[in-house]
């Protein structure tokens, strides 16, 4: 995760960007007159809903294959798949 800083009328001006990616990224440090100002964050709750919407996304595609994933769980140095 990164921490962004940028000056508080930016963030006004461009305030539905910011919350749009803001579950995306640690913090957003606002400034004014150059000095750390405030500090914004997302609720975890946010960052969890975000994080739930990516549940099953694999679901239909070519890495939704068991078989992929046990030939990647196989380390050439066993004969079983590791167990997670």
């Amino acid at each position: 995760m990164s921490i962004l800083t940028i000056p508080v009328t930016d963030f006004i001006r461009k305030f539905g960007n910011y919350a749009e990616s803001l579950p995306t990224i640690e913090e957003i440090v606002l400034t004014r007159d150059g000095r750390p100002f405030a500090t914004v964050k997302a609720t975890p709750q946010e960052k969890n809903r975000r994080l739930l919407s990516f549940f099953g996304i694999w679901k239909g595609t070519e890495l939704d294959d068991d078989k992929l994933w046990k030939e990647v769980l196989t380390r050439h140095n066993r004969r079983h798949p590791i167990k997670l």
